[in-house]
């Protein structure tokens, strides 16, 4: 799997009710620093999704890749680098 959690064809995202919002093309963890925090980027973010995204504020966040990994947020934000968007937060353990 390497550090793209996407696998080859993308990733669907879902809230905790378990709606999904959305599709993306890529999305890549990034390398964890120090911090407890986890970030991915997502590039090719379906409409629906790169606005749900933007405004996720410490809210549960699923991300389901086509290669069969998920990541369940115990809380997630969201916010717009460039054209794609990065979320960050604390991931549930395992």
């Amino acid at each position: 799997m390497g550090d793209n959690t996407a696998g080859p064809n993308g990733a669907r995202f879902f809230e905790k009710g378990g709606r999904e919002l959305g599709w993306a093309t890529a999305v890549t963890k990034r390398a964890s620093m120090v911090s407890t925090l986890t970030v991915f980027d997502v590039v090719g973010a379906d409409p629906a999704l790169a606005r749900s995204l933007s405004f996720l504020d410490r809210a549960h966040l699923r991300i389901e890749g086509s290669d069969g990994s998920s990541y369940k947020f115990r809380w997630a934000s969201g916010y717009g680098n460039g054209q794609d968007l990065r979320i960050q937060g604390v991931l549930e353990p395992k």
